[in-house]
């Protein structure tokens, strides 16, 4: 990314990479319940929970790196590269000590917090059986986020592609391996897809690590240049990263709780819902890629001392998020039937029709996902990430007591109780683009 080039194309350049990458990384989140789709819905529930329940632990790792990409991007921005070493390594030995210290909260907190949540004693016993053999790989994922966090930051993330793609898949091969007994692997059943995203994650690493050393990118950003933690630099990087991660993990937690609002309406509606999650997730990538995309150009942009390039860019970036949309939005509505057969077959007892309603529900959703991201981004970009600490905090209590009075209170169905999502886009996206637009995130320095 040169100075002064936000262009369509240099936005493009930027996310078609993340955006790519972050198709394989879905596949990890999708392989599991495509095949425990095929085993039974108790398995589907379980896989459903306590994937959710563990990607809520991790997403506190994503939030740390992106406040992370954030910093990288405005010391890129500012030609400070020699800065940039100091921040990946006191980032990469944060994250890998918060990952031994979640991974033994997981091993002795994770059991009773999904035996007080889920009300079915068959899938809380499989999710058990799940999250014991998940846990040890956050360690990898989180060594992976510090990767992505350098990449992504200074404008270099075609190697995403390549990590994610084999470790998507590595996980594919193992799960048709390990859940079945095939290829003269033992069947461990859902324990086996456990493992499989696991591994998958050291596979990512290796690519990563080698990709590092041969590129000598070491040597141009000064990369493990110390295994001694900087203090300064090390709470510097908490003061911006730090909110940034409560953030994701509100956000995130906010989505388990909504899941265990669907389960208390029965098992049919957790498995729809488990089902229109892995679509939503495949769904919401490209946007994902922009998110990444305009944090890394709003802090770049005021790194280069060109703040009233900001508006423009998020105005650009969101126009190219909508058109994203639309292509998604014609198929769920048109052929809603085949949509859900990428994801589960008929043969689970009338789940396709039964999850039509729902579909159509989150296509609404998508629609202003594609809005409110990208201004919710420019808020965090900006460096002004208590504030986007704050709105996220704000929006998804108001998410939850909805969520609560039409599942829990009223009763609605499934397809009533998801309409909860498009509210929350609707909020988040509205208080964004009006703190945008007040100009309050200017002179913020980080």
């Amino acid at each position: 990314m040169t100075q002064s080039n936000y262009s369509v194309s240099s936005i493009l350049k930027l996310a078609l990479p993340i955006i790519l990458g972050g198709i394989a990384q879905n596949v990890i989140l999708a392989t599991d319940v495509f095949f425990m789709a095929r085993v039974d819905e108790i398995s589907l529930d379980a896989v459903g929970l306590a994937g959710l329940f563990f990607s809520t632990v991790y997403i506190l790792g994503l939030g740390f790196s992106t406040g992370v990409q954030i910093l990288i991007a405005r010391r890129h921005g500012e030609k400070a590269n020699h800065s940039i070493g100091n921040i990946f390594d006191n980032s990469l030995i944060f994250l890998f000590c918060t990952s031994l210290v979640l991974w033994v909260a997981m091993e002795y907190l994770g059991p009773p917090v999904l035996k007080t949540l889920i009300q079915s004693e068959a899938v809380y016993e499989k999710a058990i059986l799940f999250l014991d053999q998940r846990t040890w790989g956050i360690t990898f994922a989180m060594i992976n986020l510090a990767f992505r966090a350098f990449y992504i930051g200074t404008s270099k993330p075609g190697i995403i592609i390549w990590s994610t793609l084999i470790m998507a898949l590595t996980n594919i091969f193992l799960n048709d391996a390990l859940i079945f007994g095939k290829y003269g692997f033992p069947a461990l059943g859902i324990e086996g897809s456990a493992i499989a995203s696991s591994l998958s994650e050291i596979s990512a690493m290796i690519i990563f690590i080698g990709y590092t050393f041969i590129g000598k990118f070491n040597r141009a950003f000064n990369l493990f240049g110390s295994w001694k933690l900087n203090v300064p630099v090390m709470k510097h990087i908490v003061k911006i990263a730090s909110p940034v991660m409560f953030q994701y993990f509100v956000s995130h937690a906010g989505w388990f709780l909504f899941f265990i609002v669907i389960e208390q309406s029965g098992e049919r509606a957790l498995a729809i819902s488990v089902v229109i999650r892995m679509i939503y997730m495949f769904q919401m990538v490209p946007f994902w890629g922009f998110m990444s995309a305009t944090n890394t150009m709003v802090s770049f942009a005021i790194g280069e001392g060109r703040s009233a390039e900001v508006m423009p860019i998020l105005r650009k970036i969101t126009g190219m998020s909508i058109v994203a949309a639309l292509p998604f939005m014609a198929l769920n509505f048109i052929i809603p039937e085949w949509v859900l057969g990428l994801a589960v077959e008929d043969k689970t007892g009338g789940i396709i029709s039964d999850s039509v309603q729902t579909l159509h529900v989150i296509t609404i959703a998508l629609f202003f996902f594609a809005i409110a991201m990208t201004w919710f981004s420019g808020v965090s970009g900006s460096g002004n990430t208590r504030t986007a600490l704050w709105i996220e905090t704000t929006t998804i209590a108001m998410y939850l007591i909805v969520a609560w009075f039409l599942g829990i209170f009223l009763k609605e169905a499934v397809h009533i109780i998801w309409i909860t999502e498009p509210i929350y886009f609707m909020m988040l996206g509205m208080i964004s683009y009006i703190y945008m637009r007040s100009g309050k995130w200017k002179g913020k320095m980080i």
